[in-house]
Protein backbone atom coordinates (compact mmCIF):
# COMPACT_ATOMS: atom_id res chain seq x y z
CA UNK A 1 0.00 0.00 0.00
CA UNK A 2 1.09 3.48 -1.33
CA UNK A 3 0.85 5.46 2.11
CA UNK A 4 2.95 7.62 4.69
CA UNK A 5 5.27 5.37 6.83
CA UNK A 6 5.53 5.35 10.15
CA UNK A 7 8.13 4.43 12.69
CA UNK A 8 7.84 0.52 14.39
CA UNK A 9 10.72 -0.65 16.09
CA UNK A 10 14.36 0.66 17.09
CA UNK A 11 15.45 -0.97 14.05
CA UNK A 12 13.80 1.24 11.78
CA UNK A 13 15.70 4.49 13.20
CA UNK A 14 18.78 4.74 10.59
CA UNK A 15 15.99 4.34 7.45
CA UNK A 16 13.31 7.01 9.65
CA UNK A 17 16.16 9.02 9.36
CA UNK A 18 17.21 8.94 6.02
CA UNK A 19 13.40 9.55 5.12
CA UNK A 20 13.33 12.75 7.11
CA UNK A 21 15.96 14.12 5.49
CA UNK A 22 15.45 12.83 1.49
CA UNK A 23 14.30 15.68 0.46
CA UNK A 24 12.65 14.94 -3.45
CA UNK A 25 12.53 11.40 -1.95
CA UNK A 26 9.50 12.77 0.47
CA UNK A 27 7.51 14.31 -2.06
CA UNK A 28 7.44 11.48 -3.71
CA UNK A 29 6.37 10.13 -0.72
CA UNK A 30 3.53 12.47 -0.54
CA UNK A 31 2.40 12.30 -4.00
CA UNK A 32 1.83 8.41 -3.49
CA UNK A 33 0.27 8.83 0.00
CA UNK A 34 -2.62 10.51 -2.25
CA UNK A 35 -3.52 7.32 -3.75
CA UNK A 36 -3.89 5.48 -0.25
CA UNK A 37 -7.49 4.04 -1.23
CA UNK A 38 -6.79 3.27 -4.37
CA UNK A 39 -3.63 1.12 -4.14
CA UNK A 40 -4.64 -0.98 -1.13
CA UNK A 41 -6.41 -4.48 -0.52
CA UNK A 42 -9.98 -4.42 1.29
CA UNK A 43 -10.06 -6.81 4.52
CA UNK A 44 -13.73 -7.97 5.88
CA UNK A 45 -14.22 -9.45 9.47
CA UNK A 46 -14.30 -8.99 12.94
CA UNK A 47 -10.48 -9.11 13.29
CA UNK A 48 -9.29 -8.27 9.52
CA UNK A 49 -6.14 -9.96 8.29
CA UNK A 50 -4.35 -7.59 5.98
CA UNK A 51 -4.61 -9.08 2.34
CA UNK A 52 -2.61 -8.35 -0.85
CA UNK A 53 -2.77 -5.22 -3.04
CA UNK A 54 -4.86 -6.81 -5.92
CA UNK A 55 -6.90 -3.84 -6.16
CA UNK A 56 -6.28 -1.81 -9.42
CA UNK A 57 -5.90 1.74 -9.21
CA UNK A 58 -9.59 3.31 -9.49
CA UNK A 59 -8.83 7.36 -9.79
CA UNK A 60 -11.68 9.18 -10.06
CA UNK A 61 -14.35 6.62 -8.80
CA UNK A 62 -14.60 7.95 -5.03
CA UNK A 63 -14.63 11.17 -2.97
CA UNK A 64 -13.20 11.27 -0.26
CA UNK A 65 -15.59 12.73 2.94
CA UNK A 66 -13.28 12.95 5.57
CA UNK A 67 -9.69 12.54 6.51
CA UNK A 68 -8.94 13.00 10.26
CA UNK A 69 -6.59 12.58 12.78
CA UNK A 70 -6.46 10.27 15.95
CA UNK A 71 -4.12 10.87 18.83
CA UNK A 72 -4.88 8.94 22.38
CA UNK A 73 -3.83 8.33 25.74
CA UNK A 74 -0.73 10.95 25.98
CA UNK A 75 -0.96 11.14 29.84
CA UNK A 76 0.84 14.12 30.40
CA UNK A 77 2.56 13.70 33.79
CA UNK A 78 3.89 15.66 36.38
CA UNK A 79 6.08 12.95 37.55
CA UNK A 80 7.20 14.91 41.03
CA UNK A 81 4.02 15.21 42.44
CA UNK A 82 2.78 14.36 45.73
CA UNK A 83 -0.65 13.00 44.31
CA UNK A 84 0.77 10.22 42.53
CA UNK A 85 0.63 6.50 43.44
CA UNK A 86 3.48 5.03 41.51
CA UNK A 87 4.81 3.21 44.36
CA UNK A 88 1.84 0.98 43.26
CA UNK A 89 3.77 0.05 39.96
CA UNK A 90 3.81 -3.76 40.56
CA UNK A 91 0.65 -3.83 41.46
CA UNK A 92 -2.31 -0.98 39.68
CA UNK A 93 -1.97 -0.22 36.06
CA UNK A 94 0.29 2.17 34.56
CA UNK A 95 0.95 3.65 38.24
CA UNK A 96 4.73 4.51 36.64
CA UNK A 97 6.78 4.01 33.42
CA UNK A 98 10.38 4.79 32.48
CA UNK A 99 9.29 6.90 30.05
CA UNK A 100 6.95 9.45 31.58
CA UNK A 101 8.68 12.28 31.63
CA UNK A 102 9.21 12.42 27.87
CA UNK A 103 4.75 12.89 27.66
CA UNK A 104 4.85 16.67 26.41
CA UNK A 105 7.83 15.72 24.37
CA UNK A 106 5.81 12.46 22.72
CA UNK A 107 2.95 14.69 21.88
CA UNK A 108 5.06 17.54 20.09
CA UNK A 109 6.25 15.33 18.11
CA UNK A 110 3.47 13.32 16.94
CA UNK A 111 1.76 16.90 16.18
CA UNK A 112 4.08 18.24 14.20
CA UNK A 113 4.03 15.06 11.87
CA UNK A 114 0.77 15.64 11.68
CA UNK A 115 1.34 18.81 10.52
CA UNK A 116 3.85 17.67 7.95
CA UNK A 117 1.37 14.96 6.88
CA UNK A 118 -1.10 17.96 5.93
CA UNK A 119 1.31 19.99 4.83
CA UNK A 120 2.66 17.42 2.37
CA UNK A 121 0.45 14.45 1.53
CA UNK A 122 -2.90 15.53 1.99
CA UNK A 123 -5.39 18.05 4.31
CA UNK A 124 -6.77 17.18 7.60
CA UNK A 125 -9.81 18.32 8.06
CA UNK A 126 -9.75 17.44 11.85
CA UNK A 127 -7.29 15.91 14.78
CA UNK A 128 -9.06 14.17 17.59
CA UNK A 129 -7.59 13.61 21.22
CA UNK A 130 -9.57 10.39 22.41
CA UNK A 131 -8.76 11.08 25.65
CA UNK A 132 -6.41 10.48 28.67
CA UNK A 133 -4.90 14.04 28.24
CA UNK A 134 -3.69 14.09 31.61
CA UNK A 135 -2.28 11.30 33.72
CA UNK A 136 -3.82 12.94 37.16
CA UNK A 137 -6.00 15.18 36.92
CA UNK A 138 -3.93 18.17 37.95
CA UNK A 139 -4.11 21.77 36.98
CA UNK A 140 -0.45 21.76 35.79
CA UNK A 141 -0.55 18.46 33.55
CA UNK A 142 -3.44 20.30 31.93
CA UNK A 143 -1.74 23.48 31.13
CA UNK A 144 1.10 21.36 30.06
CA UNK A 145 -1.13 19.72 27.31
CA UNK A 146 -2.88 22.98 25.99
CA UNK A 147 0.41 24.70 25.94
CA UNK A 148 1.22 21.33 23.28
CA UNK A 149 -1.56 21.82 22.03
CA UNK A 150 -1.62 25.45 21.43
CA UNK A 151 2.16 25.73 20.03
CA UNK A 152 3.44 27.49 23.45
CA UNK A 153 6.71 27.25 25.76
CA UNK A 154 6.64 24.13 28.25
CA UNK A 155 8.06 24.17 30.92
CA UNK A 156 7.31 20.29 32.22
CA UNK A 157 8.93 20.43 35.59
CA UNK A 158 6.88 21.25 38.95
CA UNK A 159 9.57 21.01 41.59
CA UNK A 160 13.07 21.59 41.97
CA UNK A 161 15.74 19.67 39.92
CA UNK A 162 18.01 17.99 42.27
CA UNK A 163 20.16 16.28 39.63
CA UNK A 164 24.35 17.15 40.37
CA UNK A 165 24.55 19.96 37.42
CA UNK A 166 27.79 17.89 36.20
CA UNK A 167 25.59 15.17 35.26
CA UNK A 168 22.53 17.02 33.15
CA UNK A 169 22.27 15.63 29.42
CA UNK A 170 22.88 17.81 26.67
CA UNK A 171 20.01 20.23 26.72
CA UNK A 172 18.25 18.30 23.80
CA UNK A 173 18.11 14.70 25.14
CA UNK A 174 16.70 16.20 28.68
CA UNK A 175 13.28 16.01 29.04
CA UNK A 176 13.04 18.32 31.89
CA UNK A 177 13.93 21.14 30.03
CA UNK A 178 11.55 23.64 28.60
CA UNK A 179 11.07 23.49 25.22
CA UNK A 180 8.91 25.03 22.43
CA UNK A 181 6.64 23.22 20.95
CA UNK A 182 5.11 23.87 17.04
CA UNK A 183 1.11 23.64 17.88
CA UNK A 184 -1.91 22.07 15.95
CA UNK A 185 -1.67 23.69 12.46
CA UNK A 186 -3.11 27.11 12.27
CA UNK A 187 -3.25 28.79 8.96
CA UNK A 188 -1.69 31.79 8.92
CA UNK A 189 1.20 30.30 11.48
CA UNK A 190 2.04 27.63 10.10
CA UNK A 191 1.42 28.52 6.31
CA UNK A 192 -1.52 29.13 4.26
CA UNK A 193 -3.50 25.53 4.34
CA UNK A 194 -6.38 25.63 6.35
CA UNK A 195 -6.19 25.08 10.08
CA UNK A 196 -6.73 21.51 11.34
CA UNK A 197 -9.62 22.00 14.13
CA UNK A 198 -9.08 19.69 17.29
CA UNK A 199 -11.60 18.23 19.30
CA UNK A 200 -11.45 16.93 22.72
CA UNK A 201 -12.72 13.42 24.59
CA UNK A 202 -12.87 12.85 27.99
CA UNK A 203 -11.09 10.37 29.82
CA UNK A 204 -11.10 9.06 33.02
CA UNK A 205 -7.73 10.63 33.81
CA UNK A 206 -8.83 13.67 32.91
CA UNK A 207 -11.27 13.82 35.52
CA UNK A 208 -10.20 10.93 38.09
CA UNK A 209 -7.02 11.05 40.17
CA UNK A 210 -4.49 8.86 39.13
CA UNK A 211 -7.40 7.77 36.53
CA UNK A 212 -9.48 6.31 39.42
CA UNK A 213 -10.43 7.79 42.87
CA UNK A 214 -13.24 11.07 42.91
CA UNK A 215 -11.98 14.44 43.77
CA UNK A 216 -13.73 16.20 46.79
CA UNK A 217 -13.61 18.76 48.64
CA UNK A 218 -11.34 18.25 51.37
CA UNK A 219 -10.46 20.64 54.67
CA UNK A 220 -10.08 24.26 53.78
CA UNK A 221 -10.97 23.47 50.56
CA UNK A 222 -8.51 21.81 49.56
CA UNK A 223 -9.15 18.99 46.45
CA UNK A 224 -8.18 15.63 47.46
CA UNK A 225 -8.80 12.25 46.45
CA UNK A 226 -9.79 9.51 48.93
CA UNK A 227 -8.24 6.13 48.59
CA UNK A 228 -10.01 2.72 49.50
CA UNK A 229 -10.42 2.37 53.43
CA UNK A 230 -9.80 6.23 53.90
CA UNK A 231 -10.06 6.06 57.91
CA UNK A 232 -6.60 3.89 58.67
CA UNK A 233 -3.08 4.78 59.66
CA UNK A 234 -1.57 6.09 56.57
CA UNK A 235 2.33 5.65 58.32
CA UNK A 236 3.36 3.81 54.71
CA UNK A 237 0.59 4.15 52.22
CA UNK A 238 -1.27 7.55 51.93
CA UNK A 239 -4.69 7.22 52.48
CA UNK A 240 -5.87 10.08 50.16
CA UNK A 241 -4.00 11.45 47.31
CA UNK A 242 -3.08 15.35 47.63
CA UNK A 243 -1.05 16.34 44.61
CA UNK A 244 -0.66 20.00 46.32
CA UNK A 245 0.44 18.58 49.72
CA UNK A 246 4.02 18.58 51.34
CA UNK A 247 4.27 15.31 51.96
CA UNK A 248 4.67 12.04 49.48
CA UNK A 249 5.06 8.40 49.70
CA UNK A 250 7.65 7.09 47.38
CA UNK A 251 9.05 10.22 45.78
CA UNK A 252 10.33 10.34 42.38
CA UNK A 253 12.73 13.56 41.51
CA UNK A 254 14.81 14.22 38.51
CA UNK A 255 17.14 12.65 39.76
CA UNK A 256 15.62 9.89 41.28
CA UNK A 257 12.69 8.86 38.58
CA UNK A 258 12.00 4.92 40.27
CA UNK A 259 10.16 2.98 40.94
CA UNK A 260 9.87 3.61 44.15
CA UNK A 261 9.56 1.15 46.68
CA UNK A 262 6.00 0.13 47.74
CA UNK A 263 6.31 0.84 51.16
CA UNK A 264 7.80 3.95 52.49
CA UNK A 265 7.17 6.40 55.33
CA UNK A 266 6.40 9.57 53.87
CA UNK A 267 8.79 12.67 53.40
CA UNK A 268 8.44 16.65 52.61
CA UNK A 269 8.82 17.86 49.29
CA UNK A 270 8.81 21.27 48.10
CA UNK A 271 4.72 21.85 48.20
CA UNK A 272 3.00 23.55 44.66
CA UNK A 273 -0.26 24.71 44.22
CA UNK A 274 -0.12 24.95 40.65
CA UNK A 275 -0.50 21.14 41.10
CA UNK A 276 -4.05 21.00 42.75
CA UNK A 277 -7.00 18.78 41.19
CA UNK A 278 -9.20 20.59 38.99
CA UNK A 279 -12.89 19.72 38.72
CA UNK A 280 -14.76 19.27 35.14
CA UNK A 281 -15.62 22.73 35.26
CA UNK A 282 -12.59 23.78 35.20
CA UNK A 283 -11.33 21.30 32.77
CA UNK A 284 -14.16 23.00 30.02
CA UNK A 285 -12.88 26.09 30.91
CA UNK A 286 -9.37 25.66 30.24
CA UNK A 287 -10.57 23.94 26.93
CA UNK A 288 -12.63 27.44 26.30
CA UNK A 289 -9.35 29.95 26.76
CA UNK A 290 -7.01 27.63 24.11
CA UNK A 291 -6.15 29.64 21.44
CA UNK A 292 -6.09 26.69 18.80
CA UNK A 293 -9.35 26.18 16.59
CA UNK A 294 -12.25 25.59 17.23
CA UNK A 295 -13.40 27.69 20.26
CA UNK A 296 -13.44 25.32 23.40
CA UNK A 297 -12.29 22.16 20.89
CA UNK A 298 -16.10 21.09 20.50
CA UNK A 299 -16.79 21.88 24.45
CA UNK A 300 -19.61 24.86 24.46
CA UNK A 301 -20.01 26.08 28.16
CA UNK A 302 -18.12 25.18 31.93
CA UNK A 303 -21.62 26.12 33.12
CA UNK A 304 -23.39 23.96 33.12
CA UNK A 305 -20.21 21.77 32.32
CA UNK A 306 -21.77 19.28 29.70
CA UNK A 307 -18.72 17.59 28.46
CA UNK A 308 -20.45 15.11 25.39
CA UNK A 309 -21.28 17.14 22.43
CA UNK A 310 -22.09 16.57 18.30
CA UNK A 311 -20.53 19.02 15.66
CA UNK A 312 -20.98 18.79 11.70
CA UNK A 313 -17.11 18.43 11.16
CA UNK A 314 -17.72 17.92 7.07
CA UNK A 315 -20.40 18.83 4.36
CA UNK A 316 -21.94 15.44 5.44
CA UNK A 317 -19.94 13.87 8.23
CA UNK A 318 -21.25 14.65 12.00
CA UNK A 319 -19.03 13.92 14.65
CA UNK A 320 -20.78 12.46 17.58
CA UNK A 321 -18.33 12.83 20.80
CA UNK A 322 -19.40 11.07 24.67
CA UNK A 323 -17.80 11.07 27.55
CA UNK A 324 -17.72 7.63 29.03
CA UNK A 325 -16.78 8.71 32.16
CA UNK A 326 -20.32 9.78 32.89
CA UNK A 327 -20.92 7.16 36.37
CA UNK A 328 -24.18 8.42 37.73
CA UNK A 329 -23.65 8.33 41.19
CA UNK A 330 -19.71 8.24 42.01
CA UNK A 331 -18.40 7.29 44.99
CA UNK A 332 -14.81 8.48 47.32
CA UNK A 333 -12.15 5.71 47.14
CA UNK A 334 -13.99 3.43 44.58
CA UNK A 335 -12.04 3.05 41.72
CA UNK A 336 -13.46 4.05 38.49
CA UNK A 337 -11.35 3.07 35.59
CA UNK A 338 -14.01 1.67 33.11
CA UNK A 339 -16.66 3.53 31.32
CA UNK A 340 -20.16 4.36 31.56
CA UNK A 341 -22.93 6.23 30.09
CA UNK A 342 -25.93 7.79 32.24
CA UNK A 343 -29.21 7.86 31.10
CA UNK A 344 -29.28 11.61 30.18
CA UNK A 345 -26.16 11.13 28.03
CA UNK A 346 -27.66 8.02 26.24
CA UNK A 347 -30.85 9.60 25.56
CA UNK A 348 -28.79 12.76 24.55
CA UNK A 349 -27.49 10.29 22.44
CA UNK A 350 -30.20 8.28 21.04
CA UNK A 351 -31.71 11.96 19.49
CA UNK A 352 -28.04 13.35 18.22
CA UNK A 353 -28.18 9.36 15.87
CA UNK A 354 -31.45 10.22 14.81
CA UNK A 355 -31.05 13.73 13.86
CA UNK A 356 -27.79 12.82 11.69
CA UNK A 357 -29.99 9.80 10.01
CA UNK A 358 -33.08 12.34 8.95
CA UNK A 359 -30.65 14.89 7.98
CA UNK A 360 -28.61 12.80 5.46
CA UNK A 361 -25.49 12.63 7.59
CA UNK A 362 -22.85 9.90 7.96
CA UNK A 363 -21.47 9.92 11.69
CA UNK A 364 -18.43 9.03 13.38
CA UNK A 365 -18.72 8.33 17.47
CA UNK A 366 -15.41 8.94 19.65
CA UNK A 367 -15.30 7.86 23.01
CA UNK A 368 -12.44 7.57 25.59
CA UNK A 369 -13.50 3.67 26.17
CA UNK A 370 -14.43 1.21 23.42
CA UNK A 371 -17.40 -0.22 23.78
CA UNK A 372 -16.54 -3.55 25.60
CA UNK A 373 -15.75 -2.07 29.15
CA UNK A 374 -19.05 0.32 29.42
CA UNK A 375 -19.89 -1.59 32.80
CA UNK A 376 -23.20 -2.11 34.36
CA UNK A 377 -21.56 -2.17 37.92
CA UNK A 378 -21.04 1.94 37.41
CA UNK A 379 -24.18 2.32 36.37
CA UNK A 380 -23.77 2.67 32.52
CA UNK A 381 -27.27 2.76 30.72
CA UNK A 382 -25.98 0.74 28.44
CA UNK A 383 -24.25 -2.58 28.25
CA UNK A 384 -21.28 -3.23 25.80
CA UNK A 385 -24.02 -5.20 23.70
CA UNK A 386 -26.15 -2.95 23.54
CA UNK A 387 -24.46 -0.13 22.24
CA UNK A 388 -23.10 -2.30 19.62
CA UNK A 389 -26.79 -3.13 18.86
CA UNK A 390 -27.41 0.97 18.83
CA UNK A 391 -24.85 1.79 16.58
CA UNK A 392 -25.93 -1.18 13.99
CA UNK A 393 -29.52 0.34 14.47
CA UNK A 394 -28.57 3.55 12.04
CA UNK A 395 -27.28 3.21 8.21
CA UNK A 396 -25.19 6.18 8.99
CA UNK A 397 -23.09 5.15 11.85
CA UNK A 398 -19.30 4.52 10.17
CA UNK A 399 -17.16 4.46 12.83
CA UNK A 400 -16.69 4.13 16.79
CA UNK A 401 -13.31 5.72 17.93
CA UNK A 402 -11.94 5.38 21.11
CA UNK A 403 -8.49 5.04 23.35
CA UNK A 404 -7.86 3.59 27.10
CA UNK A 405 -7.09 0.02 25.86
CA UNK A 406 -3.31 1.17 24.73
CA UNK A 407 -3.32 -1.00 22.08
CA UNK A 408 -4.34 -1.01 18.69
CA UNK A 409 -7.14 -3.24 17.59
CA UNK A 410 -9.75 -2.74 14.69
CA UNK A 411 -13.21 -4.55 14.72
CA UNK A 412 -15.52 -4.82 11.76
CA UNK A 413 -19.08 -5.22 13.78
CA UNK A 414 -20.88 -5.49 10.70
CA UNK A 415 -22.76 -1.96 10.04
CA UNK A 416 -19.37 0.33 11.55
CA UNK A 417 -15.98 -0.08 12.34
CA UNK A 418 -14.35 0.00 15.61
CA UNK A 419 -11.23 1.70 15.98
CA UNK A 420 -9.34 1.22 19.11
CA UNK A 421 -5.83 3.40 19.42
CA UNK A 422 -3.13 2.78 21.19
CA UNK A 423 -1.40 4.93 24.38
CA UNK A 424 1.41 7.90 22.78
CA UNK A 425 2.80 7.53 25.70
CA UNK A 426 3.33 3.30 26.02
CA UNK A 427 4.65 1.19 23.47
CA UNK A 428 4.32 1.45 20.20
CA UNK A 429 3.66 5.35 20.67
CA UNK A 430 1.63 6.09 17.81
CA UNK A 431 -1.39 7.92 16.40
CA UNK A 432 -3.72 7.35 13.31
CA UNK A 433 -4.64 9.23 9.99
CA UNK A 434 -8.28 7.85 8.84
CA UNK A 435 -9.52 8.87 5.38
CA UNK A 436 -13.43 8.09 5.31
CA UNK A 437 -14.16 7.59 1.07
CA UNK A 438 -17.75 7.18 -0.84
CA UNK A 439 -17.76 4.67 -4.08
CA UNK A 440 -19.49 6.82 -6.56
CA UNK A 441 -22.03 5.27 -8.20
CA UNK A 442 -22.00 2.77 -5.34
CA UNK A 443 -23.09 1.27 -1.88
CA UNK A 444 -19.76 0.96 -0.30
CA UNK A 445 -17.69 3.02 2.19
CA UNK A 446 -13.91 2.85 2.42
CA UNK A 447 -12.43 3.36 5.43
CA UNK A 448 -8.79 3.41 5.19
CA UNK A 449 -6.39 3.69 8.32
CA UNK A 450 -2.51 3.95 8.70
CA UNK A 451 -0.50 4.98 11.66
CA UNK A 452 1.74 8.15 11.96
CA UNK A 453 4.58 8.54 14.76
CA UNK A 454 6.62 11.20 17.20
CA UNK A 455 9.34 9.79 15.63
CA UNK A 456 8.21 11.00 11.85
CA UNK A 457 9.09 14.12 12.86
CA UNK A 458 12.40 15.56 12.42
CA UNK A 459 13.48 18.44 14.37
CA UNK A 460 15.75 19.35 17.52
CA UNK A 461 14.00 17.13 20.18
CA UNK A 462 13.88 13.89 17.52
CA UNK A 463 16.89 12.05 19.60
CA UNK A 464 15.46 12.81 22.70
CA UNK A 465 12.17 10.91 21.65
CA UNK A 466 14.08 7.88 20.23
CA UNK A 467 15.34 7.73 23.81
CA UNK A 468 11.57 7.84 25.14
CA UNK A 469 10.60 4.99 22.59
CA UNK A 470 13.78 2.91 23.44
CA UNK A 471 12.17 3.20 27.19
CA UNK A 472 8.89 2.19 26.02
CA UNK A 473 10.17 -0.44 23.70
CA UNK A 474 12.11 -2.01 26.87
CA UNK A 475 8.74 -1.55 29.08
CA UNK A 476 6.53 -3.15 26.50
CA UNK A 477 6.09 -6.27 28.46
CA UNK A 478 5.09 -4.70 31.94
CA UNK A 479 2.31 -2.81 29.74
CA UNK A 480 1.00 -5.18 28.10
CA UNK A 481 0.56 -6.99 31.18
CA UNK A 482 -0.83 -4.56 33.22
CA UNK A 483 -3.46 -3.24 29.79
CA UNK A 484 -4.58 -7.17 30.01
CA UNK A 485 -4.93 -7.31 33.60
CA UNK A 486 -6.70 -4.12 33.21
CA UNK A 487 -8.71 -5.74 30.50
CA UNK A 488 -8.94 -9.17 32.65
CA UNK A 489 -7.89 -11.25 29.87
CA UNK A 490 -4.08 -13.30 30.04
CA UNK A 491 -1.57 -11.44 29.57
CA UNK A 492 0.54 -12.34 26.36
CA UNK A 493 4.18 -13.64 26.66
CA UNK A 494 6.54 -11.13 27.01
CA UNK A 495 8.09 -12.21 23.90
CA UNK A 496 4.40 -11.36 21.93
CA UNK A 497 3.91 -8.12 24.19
CA UNK A 498 4.90 -5.58 21.62
CA UNK A 499 3.17 -7.16 18.51
CA UNK A 500 -0.01 -7.57 21.26
CA UNK A 501 0.10 -3.48 21.44
CA UNK A 502 0.75 -3.06 18.19
CA UNK A 503 -1.89 -5.17 16.92
CA UNK A 504 -1.68 -7.20 13.25
CA UNK A 505 -0.91 -5.70 10.81
CA UNK A 506 -4.11 -5.21 9.91
CA UNK A 507 -4.66 -3.37 13.33
CA UNK A 508 -1.92 -0.98 12.20
CA UNK A 509 -2.95 -0.51 8.48
CA UNK A 510 -4.94 -1.20 5.87
CA UNK A 511 -8.78 -0.51 4.09
CA UNK A 512 -12.21 -2.09 5.12
CA UNK A 513 -15.44 -1.46 3.13
CA UNK A 514 -18.80 -0.71 4.41
CA UNK A 515 -21.95 -1.50 2.09
CA UNK A 516 -24.30 1.44 3.17
CA UNK A 517 -27.21 2.94 1.48
CA UNK A 518 -26.63 6.26 0.03
CA UNK A 519 -27.83 8.63 2.46
CA UNK A 520 -30.49 10.93 0.80
CA UNK A 521 -28.23 14.12 1.78
CA UNK A 522 -25.18 12.84 0.56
Amino acid sequence: MATYKSHRSRSDTENMTMFRRSGPAWLVGALLGGLMVSACGFQDGLVPTLLPDTTPLLLGEDTLLLRLALVSDTHITDEASPGRLAQFDSVVSSAWRPQEAYAAQLLDGVIRSINRYHQDVGTIDLLIHCGDAVDNAQTNELRWFLQVMDGLTVDPRSGPDDRDPAELPPPDLDPHRPFQAEGVYTQGRHGSLPSIPWYAVVGNHDVYAAGNFMIVEGRRGRRIAPLPLFFRPGIVLPTALIPDGELTFGPVSPANPGPPALFEAAVRVQANPDRAFYVRRELLEAHLASASEPPGHGFESADPPQTWYSRLVAETVRLIVLDTTDVPCPLPGFPYAEGAISRSQLAWFRGQLAEASQQGQWVIVASHHPSDLLLGLYGSAISPDGFRELLNGFDNVILHLAGHSHRNRVLDWGGYIEIETGSLLDYPQTGRIIEIHRQDGGGELIVNYTSISPLDSDDALSDLREVASALATEDAGRAAAKSAQKMSIPAPHPDEAGRWLSGSAADREGCIRLKKPRLGAS
